[in-house]
């Protein structure tokens, strides 16, 4: 009895001990087969709210359909990216003339890439019952000899290039139309970092257009001229509209990037960081451009020092020039430029970057132990005069000279 006993107490004892992790394991099954057997529920909603979404970015891209048209060029050259300065110089002999000074004219536009620009169809959009089509200047570049417009309705009709702004990247084309159908635009305060984004664009030619769904990532970029969205952008929806999700149009997608150039930005296509032009700015724009009045790239027509430290202090003025209008003179320093503050080359070229030829800015200049202000306006390259001939302090074609021996010490 006793051994009956003494085996029935361990027994007892081991079941004490072990419930706890036997009532853990069975949680853990009766977890797992709910889990597993629920599984094709969440599935299923998950499936529907995909499917919702999806025909969400149908319906946009639908509303947004009767605005769209696909442009088409015909004619015009591959544009050359600084041709000029990227020429081969003749090789001079040892023994021949002294070598010809580097050009005191550098002042030239640039296209900003060395992207290859093709002759697909693009994106535009109607901004005008009466005709008028806004598109990015990208289309145009290759300066092409004739522009054809494929309406909604089918209708391919001619189009004339009316103006274009080379720096915030926006054309301006008229068709022989009436009665267009023109969208919806979201006002800015309506539109939020975060909220979904839809890029639209006709560029590969179908019949419907092509769909990038992301978000807008930032607000006032490029100088508070552009919103920034992570919907991949590219040659095939550039100048088409970025929408929301009631097809409301956020803006115009262009390229862009912080250096100047008209094709600046094209190489970051599809990257996640694409730009549109919001109506508040794209309406002082194509007000401009409806006058016939193109937009060109603004020059200050100077060089700075380039051993000059922590400073922007000038070298070289153009004459004619902006500069040399204003009084401005070799030696002077550059403290800021309508209020930022510029303490290399790189500052200089961010507070430029955006601004087109015929605009005006505030700096304020370092003479001596004299500071002042003074309001210059930007002007075309070719409303640029030459440098004044200048000594430059050593010829970068040439190679260092060989130091010379040490003399040797008196024993």
């Amino acid at each position: 009895m006793s051994t009956i006993r003494a085996a029935t107490g361990r027994e007892r004892c081991w079941k004490r001990r072990c419930n706890p992790i036997l009532n853990l394991i069975r949680r853990a099954l009766v977890t797992s087969a709910v889990a597993f057997f629920s599984r094709p529920v969440v599935a299923a909603e998950d499936a529907e709210v995909l499917r919702a979404m999806q025909d969400r970015f149908r319906e946009v891209a639908g509303k947004l359909r009767p605005s769209l048209v696909r442009i088409e060029t015909v004619g015009g050259t591959q544009p050359a990216r600084g041709a000029a300065q990227d020429a081969p110089q003749p090789i001079e002999e040892e023994e021949g003339p002294p070598k010809p000074k580097r050009s005191q004219s550098p002042f030239r536009d640039d296209v900003g890439s060395r992207f290859v620009v093709a002759d697909g169809p693009t994106t535009g959009l109607v901004y005008s019952a009466d005709g008028y089509i806004v598109t990015s200047s990208f289309n145009f570049v290759r300066e092409p000899a004739l522009i054809t417009v494929t309406l909604a309705d089918g209708r391919r009709v001619a189009a004339d290039l009316v103006a274009r702004d080379q720096v915030r990247k926006i054309a301006l084309l008229k068709v022989d139309a009436i009665g267009l159908t023109v969208p919806t635009w979201a006002q800015m305060p309506d539109i939020r970092v975060g909220q979904s984004a839809v890029a639209l664009g006709l560029g590969f030619g179908a019949d419907e257009p092509s769909i990038h769904v992301g978000i807008i990532s930032a607000l006032n970029r490029m100088r508070g001229n552009a919103l920034q969205t992570d919907a991949k952008l590219s040659p095939a929806n550039y100048g088409g509209p970025l929408c929301d999700l009631d097809g409301r149009v956020l803006g115009i997608c262009v390229p862009m990037a912080q250096r100047p150039g008209e094709l600046a930005g094209v190489e970051m296509y599809d990257s996640g960081v694409g730009f549109a032009l919001p109506r508040y700015r794209l309406d002082a724009i194509v007000d401009e451009l409806m006058t016939g009045k193109s937009f060109h790239r603004g020059w200050l027509g100077m060089v700075v020092d380039p051993r000059a430290k922590d400073s922007v202090v000038i070298a070289n003025v153009g004459d004619p020039s902006p500069m040399k209008s204003a009084g401005l003179q070799v030696g002077d320093t550059i403290l800021t430029i309508d209020g930022r503050p510029l303490h290399h080359f790189g500052h200089l070229m961010q507070a430029l970057y955006m601004l087109p030829a015929g605009q005006s800015v505030v700096m304020q200049i370092k003479r001596g132990e004299a500071e002042f202000s003074v309001t210059v306006t930007l002007a075309r390259s070719d409303e640029l005069g030459p440098l004044p001939e200048t000594e430059e302090p050593f010829d970068p074609a040439d190679p260092l000279p060989e130091p010379e021996p040490e003399p040797e010490p008196d024993e």
